[in-house]
Formats: C-alpha cells, sequence, structure tokens
C-alpha cells in the first residue's frame, strides 16, 4: 500500500511537471519575441553606380567577420561598380562592390575610403544631384555647369561645407604621397603604359627610387574632402578626360623623371594639378615644380639611397625603416609619415608636412614642423618589391 502510493505520489508530481514545461517555453519565447521587437536590424539595400577610393582599404569578403582572401586593398583613384549600400545613400557606412578579385570578387568596402556616386534602386533611398558623375567627354566647362546646378538644389549647410572644402588657399598642412612604382604595378597597374615599360626596362634607375603620386594640400575639417579649387569639380571617368596642364619644357622634364605616369602619357598629373594643385597654386608650374624638388629630396637621402636601395627584394622591419628615416631627416621624425602596404608590399610613403613650405627649407626643418602622421596599413614586416 505504501509503496503504491509512492508511486501514486511521483506521477503527479511528474504531469505537473510536464504541465508547467510549456507554459515556461511559451513565457521564454514571448519575452524573446519582445526582445526581436525592440531590435533594429541593419539590412544592405540594392545600389548601382560607382565607388572612387581615395584612400587603400581593405575589400572585406565578410565586413562582420573581417575576412579578406588575397588580403585585397582598394588602390587610391580606382573606380568600382557598386552593387549594395548598408545606411543611406547621402551617408552609407559600407558599401558592396565588384572586384577583379579570383576569390569572391565581390567585396565591401568602409564608405571612409572615398566618395559614391549614384542613386540606389530603392525609391526610399534618394541621392542628391552633386552626387553624379560626368561622362568620360565632358568638359571643364560643362562640369561647372553640372555643379553650378547642383549646388542649387542642396541645403544651404551642405552648400557652405562644399564651399569651405573647395576654396584655394583655404589649407593648413600637406602631404607628400610617394610610391613605390613596382609594388603599384605589380597589384594595380598592370595596364598601364607606364608599368609595361617597367616590365621591359626593370633594371633603369627610374625604377629604384620613389615616384611621385601628389602633393596635396589639406584642410582639417574637411578630411579627404578637400580639393577641386578650380572650374573642375568632379573627377572625370578617366585622368586623361581632365583639361590638360600646360607646363614649361624644363618642369615637364623634371616631373617626367619623379612621376612615371605623366613620361607615359596616363595622365596623373592632370589628375593632381586639378584635385589638389588648385587648392594651392594658381599656376601649375609653381605646384609641380616644389613637388618635384621634395621628391628629389627624399630620393637623394641616403634613406633612399643606402637602405631602400640596400634592401630592394628582401624584408625589413617597420623599427628598422623607421631608425633609418630618422637618421637621415632627425630624431623622431619617422612619426610624421605613414607607411602604406598592400599583400605586404610596401607601396607608398605618406610624408606629413607643415602649411608653408618654403624653397630654402631643409627636409628635417619642415618634418619638425608638421603635424604627426595617422598609423599606416603597414605590418611590423614590410617586403621592398624588387622592379622586375
Amino acid at each position: 500500500m505504501t509503496m503504491l502510493f509512492r508511486l501514486t505520489a511521483s506521477s503527479k508530481r511528474s504531469q505537473q511537471v510536464l504541465w508547467c514545461q510549456p507554459r515556461m517555453l511559451y513565457r521564454i519565447i514571448g519575452i524573446f519575441g519582445v526582445l526581436l521587437l525592440g531590435t533594429t536590424f541593419a539590412l544592405a539595400a540594392p545600389a548601382s553606380g560607382e565607388f572612387i577610393s581615395n584612400k587603400r582599404c581593405e575589400l572585406f569578403q565578410s565586413k562582420n567577420k573581417q575576412t579578406n582572401p588575397e588580403q585585397l586593398q582598394s588602390n587610391i583613384g580606382e573606380r568600382y561598380t557598386v552593387l549594395e549600400i548598408l545606411g543611406n545613400s547621402t551617408n552609407p557606412q559600407w558599401l558592396r562592390v565588384r572586384t577583379n578579385a579570383a576569390t569572391s570578387p565581390l567585396r565591401w568596402i568602409s564608405a571612409n575610403c572615398g566618395q559614391y556616386l549614384t542613386s540606389v534602386t530603392n525609391t526610399d533611398l534618394s541621392t542628391p544631384v552633386s552626387a553624379m558623375e560626368p561622362s568620360q567627354t565632358t568638359t571643364a566647362s560643362d562640369i561647372k555647369a553640372i555643379n553650378r546646378d547642383s549646388l542649387k538644389e542642396q541645403s544651404t549647410k551642405d552648400k557652405g561645407q562644399v564651399n569651405q572644402c573647395q576654396i584655394g588657399g583655404n589649407f593648413d598642412s600637406h602631404i607628400l604621397a610617394l610610391s613605390w612604382q613596382s609594388t603599384f604595378c605589380e597589384l594595380y597597374g598592370n595596364r598601364k603604359a607606364e608599368c609595361n615599360a617597367l616590365s621591359k626596362t626593370s633594371e633603369s634607375a627610374q625604377w629604384q627610387h620613389f615616384s611621385l603620386h601628389g602633393l596635396w594640400p589639406n584642410r582639417k575639417q574637411c578630411g579627404t574632402r578637400y580639393g577641386y579649387c578650380s572650374t573642375v569639380k568632379l573627377q572625370p571617368s578617366d585622368f586623361c578626360s581632365y583639361p590638360e596642364v600646360e607646363l614649361n619644357a624644363s618642369v615637364r622634364k623634371n616631373l617626367e623623371e619623379v612621376m612615371p605616369s605623366s613620361r607615359y602619357g596616363t595622365c596623373l598629373e592632370r589628375h593632381e594639378w586639378w584635385k589638389h594643385g588648385t587648392c594651392r597654386n594658381q599656376d601649375p608650374n609653381d605646384y609641380f615644380l616644389l613637388a618635384t624638388q621634395l621628391t628629389q629630396t627624399i630620393n637623394a637621402s641616403p634613406w633612399v639611397k643606402n637602405f631602400i636601395h640596400g634592401n630592394i627584394g628582401k624584408k625589413v622591419t617597420k623599427q628598422e625603416l623607421n631608425t633609418n628615416f630618422d637618421a637621415s631627416f632627425g630624431q623622431g621624425s619617422h612619426t610624421k609619415i605613414s607607411l602604406e602596404c598592400a599583400k605586404g608590399l610596401l607601396s607608398e610613403i605618406r610624408i606629413n608636412l607643415p602649411e608653408v613650405i618654403k624653397g630654402s627649407d631643409s627636409m628635417p626643418s619642415l618634418l619638425a614642423k608638421a603635424n604627426k602622421a595617422e598609423k599606416g596599413s603597414c605590418s611590423e614586416t614590410i617586403i621592398i618589391d624588387n622592379p622586375n
């Protein structure tokens, strides 16, 4: 009898537990549902148009996991077809673009890495007229007219911001950007005329020093948007579609020695003048004369002639590179440069310089007056690519 009572009591308790479990489950589901309703999910929207990169950034297969097969990076001035955006069209956070990567060609790039030009297909997301890009055959006068009409449709605040960042002489510092041509050609420019020339004349002295990318006057509050301070206000689809830049024979000759694109006709000098030079000088001869002289000063230094040349094709540490830079230009001067790398290869150095640059100033004195540079993309070990 006692045994029967125990079995009956045990059975009742089991039934109570089984009966309670569904109710507990429903409560948990209900709480979870409330949490879900209170959470906002960011969804990517279909988009169209182009993204123009203005810095070297990673192109992620997954932006959340930060995966990047092939260690792919964007190249300055490179244009990408946009397929999706995360955020609204006037201020996207991420863009999914089409690349030439062998593995996962559709990649995510941060909107901070360039300029998004176009409208998205979602009608809830609008794009200002000012983001429309002129065609390859657009002339300087056409571009001026497009921007004049576009600015009328922007708010007063937007107009003020654009004007502040497109007024010549309104800068507070400079960056001298110098490229290692071998890396550029190996990773990005194999179809360019100057890269074809490099492959045929790899032993030539012109490939054994840094190439001039540009001398960029900067305005702190504008970030990377300070530029186009003359009649041209937008970047065309091809650098050679810019209006020609008239240079004296001597200036052009010296420029071609440090800027292969200018020598071989791919028109980087046009882009550098219309985007950057017009914000600093009225005369392109003065602008490129100074940019050329600064580049030659770096290339003539022991840092390039001894350390860089002595390590072409080899691995160096960032500390070794910085220590030797200080030996050439003064203690602590390495804090004024950013080292940019792609796939472990040194691709570019960006040298911070002050607002005022006089022809009589030495490079050590200029670096001493410059602001500290942002951290570059190079890891602790850097390869100085061998032109071949």
